[in-house]
């Protein structure tokens, strides 16, 4: 009997957790100001990342650095000129966030949010040495793009 009580409790209480946990994720993101840039047209927002072309373009990323409850961090727009004032062409931009790791819900935590550019593989070398990362090495989906004021 105890047993089942004991039983019963933790997995109610497990059910609670997951619950709470959902719910973080599921906050609409807020558009920024400097929205998700593709062209003069932005398209709706894919939940799937588009495979670019093989051997040509590629996707490179780098955390917004937003902080939770605080905002702040790199906007795509600052991101995007930091690419082109160093050079690198870029065909795409947009915000997304990572699907491969857990971010605690703690104020003043690390969010999961990413800015994504979409590059040739000529352009790698310089995104990679102005610390941008590949894509391709973590999950990810795209998102609107957060407001990054608290």
């Amino acid at each position: 009997m105890v047993k089942t009580m004991l039983s019963t409790l933790l997995t109610l209480t497990l059910a609670v957790a997951m619950a709470a946990c959902g719910g973080a994720r599921e906050e609409k993101a807020v558009e920024n100001q400097a929205e998700n840039t593709r062209g003069a047209n932005q398209p709706e927002v894919a939940s799937s990342p588009p495979a670019p072309r093989p051997g040509e373009l590629v996707w490179v990323y780098r955390k917004s650095g937003r902080k939770q409850c605080e905002g702040g961090g790199v906007t795509l727009q600052q991101s995007l000129a930091k690419l082109r004032e160093n050079g690198v062409m870029v065909q795409e931009s947009r915000c997304g966030v990572r699907t491969d790791r857990m971010y605690p819900a703690v104020c003043g935590a690390p969010t999961g949010d990413i800015l994504l550019h979409l590059v040739s593989m000529d352009a790698l070398d310089a995104a990679l040495e102005l610390g941008y990362d590949p894509a391709e090495q973590m999950q990810y989906q795209f998102s609107e793009c957060r407001d990054n004021s608290a």
